[in-house]
């Protein structure tokens, strides 16, 4: 058999017999009884330990791992159609080391890559680059190769494919 909780019983009758001492009528009172009650029942029933706190698990990445790649595809694309923050600063940064290896800094590259690269690298504010930007600034970076080119006893200084220190 269930036992009776004597707690609200006690709260209803301080609220009734509380507001008829005020002066308040009779349905008045019964109310204060009632919200009585309600605060005792809210009291007993509330658990005052906090939630614990879920607890996120951290790995070592090493670069190029295949966690970093898959967080890295994850990032390309949002929901506009347009790259994340994330891919376009990975972008930036492969970029600069490329251009360094040419002996230019991302800002004197316009003339080597080109207008529609060079406005997808400086870009610093909305809207981000859309993905066909990002791949067509990713071929002209691995078009311009790993090392810096050198002209060569045949090929004047001044020809447009020769680049200068």
């Amino acid at each position: 058999m269930r036992r009776w909780e004597w707690r609200p019983l006690v709260g209803f009758a301080v609220g009734v017999a509380g507001g008829w001492a005020f002066g308040l009528s009779v349905p008045s009172a019964l109310l204060v009884g009632l919200l009585g009650v309600a605060g005792v029942l809210l009291l007993t029933r509330l658990d005052g330990t906090p939630d614990p706190g879920w607890d996120r698990e951290r790995y070592d990445r090493r670069h190029g791992a295949r966690g970093e790649v898959q967080d890295l595809a994850w990032a390309m694309v949002a929901r506009d159609g347009r790259v994340g923050e994330r891919v376009l600063r990975r972008l930036k940064e492969v970029a600069r080391h490329r251009l360094a290896r040419h002996g230019l800094t991302l800002e004197e590259a316009e003339d080597l890559v080109g207008p529609r690269a060079y406005r997808t690298l400086t870009r610093a504010r909305s809207p981000l680059p859309t993905l066909a930007d990002v791949r067509h600034t990713l071929d002209v970076l691995d078009s311009l190769g790993p090392r810096r080119t050198t002209p060569t006893d045949d090929q004047p200084d001044d020809e447009p494919g020769s680049l200068q220190p």
